[in-house]
């Protein structure tokens, strides 16, 4: 999302600065002169130390494999710690929904006993009751009412609590529920692998709901069947202490703990203390290619080598040294400019592998969505795209947008694009989707800016509701004209805690919400109102154009070969059926 900077476009005939080809180009006239002036040097040398030649050539060689093979083995590890930590936090994701789902129960049953009174529990048994039992959420949750500093028992569903319910340990762990704003978390030392206790308490009436989970015998956490957790080993840990007395579920043996190597780790809040999520990799998670690279530099670079001094010695004896290793240098450099496009490639490869792969199919919206990566540097950015079918007759979109380039600028982006969608799989609106998601960054410690497009639409009505979190606005085409959509504009992501305004608006048949990023509109040395007017004069003339021809007359009319910044484009179009 980088700005174009405002810099005079000067014309000068004579004197111009160099293109960075050129000044490359200017850089490596020196290397080339030095080994002019080294072979010039040795060649009246060669046919007395023929062997010194080859071995020269071998320890270059030699230098520079070793040298590729350590950079290529360093940057493969660098992108699959971050692959790593960008799952790691989707799977922390998963955890903190699967969170909810343990606490939602015990809030609900409190609240609903808040009305019932302490004569009547019925209320809170055929509440608990689907909750409770074998392979369900819990398989004890009792009711208790505070009488000075004695908790009597009014009710309980399930087998009878592990704690005797008039011991000391259990009457203190009620006790300490009421003095917490939240449901407080324990582990219950019971033979092999234990449970987990949970109590929420209201002060106000001395009510207290009592639950055990109990602990899978195979320490499998039932979350580690989403996609999340797919390639990754996991340890949970009940607390900020990663350690086999605090262990809770894990994939593996919990002899073999802690896990080792390519590590990462993920906190997040559980009631009144933590869950530690540590996790490590099942697989190579990123290109097979980046994988086999150092080897193959190795093997490459060996054999080269070998080649190189044999040549060499050979060469010397006949003395043409010189223009051997000019050949040899030329193809070096021809190898690093392969490497370079590799890299490049590799790049856009990643970025687009963490888009969506298949457009879903939605009733009555013909969709089109296109990425192109910015033309400079191998370093990709973080513009992203998503539609997402959320069931009967309403469906979610989110154009965003992640400031900066690299593999930190695709962290932050992975980040936001898997939080944005599990909140609006969760029903959330786009308003309070931005809301929460918001509060998973700061701007001060990610270093980038995060900005998102994000709404959810009614296929039937063609009624579409968007929030925006420091976006452009959509343009909207309909057969009268274009015109941009007036939603009310909020902060980016990760700027405090905030409030997002929405906007709503209804669709008119065959009409066009194009939604893209700034990359599309920004040019040097202008305001972003000029690009977005031109976009408007650009597909205000085509209300009928399919959209797939929308975008890619846009991108052909409007992006230029060395645009720096990446590009997002989602267009919806309104067909309803008549």
């Amino acid at each position: 999302m980088s700005r174009a900077q405002t810099v005079p476009d000067l014309k000068v005939p004579v004197m111009r600065s160099p293109a960075p080809d050129e000044a490359h180009d200017a850089r490596s006239d020196e290397p080339d002169r030095a080994r002019r002036r080294a072979v010039a040097a040795y060649r009246t040398q060669q046919t007395r130390h023929p062997y010194r030649v080859a071995a020269l050539i071998s320890a270059v060689c030699l230098a520079l494999t070793g040298l590729s093979t350590w950079a290529a083995a360093r940057v493969d590890a660098n992108a699959e710690q971050r692959l790593l930590e960008v799952q790691t936090k989707q799977a922390a994701a998963v955890l903190s929904t699967a969170i909810l789902l343990i606490q939602a129960p015990l809030s609900t049953a409190l609240s609903v006993q808040q009305v019932a009174g302490p004569t009547d529990t019925a209320a809170f048994r055929q509440l608990m009751a689907p909750s409770v039992g074998q392979g369900k959420s819990f398989v004890s949750a009792s009711l208790w009412q505070r009488h000075g500093t004695h908790l009597t028992r009014l009710a309980n569903v399930g087998v009878a609590p592990a704690l005797p319910s008039d011991g000391p340990a259990l009457q203190s762990y009620l006790r300490r529920a009421f003095s917490k704003h939240t449901f407080t978390v324990e582990s219950v030392h019971t033979p092999a692998p234990g449970r987990i206790a949970y109590a929420e308490a209201d002060p106000r009436t001395g009510y207290v709901v009592y639950a055990e989970r109990a602990i899978p015998a195979d320490r499998r956490s039932p979350v580690d069947r989403d996609s999340a957790f797919a390639d990754l080993h996991y340890a949970i840990y009940l607390g900020a202490r990663p350690d086999l007395s605090t262990l809770s579920t894990t994939d593996v043996d919990p002899a073999s703990l802690p896990l080792t190597g390519h590590t990462a780790r993920a906190t997040l809040p559980f009631g009144d203390t933590v869950l530690t999520l540590v996790s490590s990799p099942r697989r190579h998670l990123g290109a097979s290619l980046s994988q086999r690279l150092p080897l193959m530099l190795l093997l490459g670079g060996l054999l080269l080598t070998l080649i190189a001094g044999r040549t060499g010695e050979q060469f010397a004896r006949r003395r043409q040294s010189a223009e051997a290793d000019a050949t040899t240098v030329a193809e070096l450099y021809d190898r690093v400019e392969i490497l370079y496009g590799q890299q490049r490639d590799l790049s856009v490869r990643l970025q687009k592998a963490l888009l969506p792969h298949v457009i879903p199919a939605v009733p009555q919206l013909e969709i089109a969505a296109e990425y192109v990566a910015g033309a400079q540097g191998v370093d990709i950015g973080g513009d992203w795209y998503s539609i997402i079918g959320l069931g009967e007759d309403h469906f979610a979109f989110v154009v965003g947008d992640v400031s900066g380039r690299g593999i930190d600028a695709v962290a932050v982006m992975a980040h936001a694009r898997f939080t944005v969608r599990a909140y609006l799989l969760d029903g959330d609106s786009p308003a309070v989707a931005l809301e929460k998601c918001s509060h998973q960054f700061d701007i001060t410690v990610d270093g980038h800016i995060t900005t998102a497009i994000v709404g959810v639409g009614n296929w039937r009505t063609g009624e579409i509701t968007l929030a925006c979190a420091g976006h452009p606005a959509p343009l909207l085409l309909t057969g009268d004209g274009a015109r941009y959509v007036e939603v009310a504009p909020g902060p980016p992501l990760g700027t405090g805690p905030t409030a997002y305004p929405s906007t709503s608006f209804t669709m008119t048949p065959g009409s066009t919400l194009f939604c893209f990023t700034d990359g599309l509109i920004e040019r040097r040395n202008e305001d972003i109102d000029t690009g977005m007017e031109r976009l408007a004069t650009t597909l205000a003339g085509r209300p009928t154009t399919p959209v797939v021809e929308l975008v890619a007359h846009a991108l052909g009319s409007l992006r230029s070969d060395d645009a720096p910044d990446d590009i997002a484009i989602l267009a919806l179009r309104w067909e309803p059926v008549r």
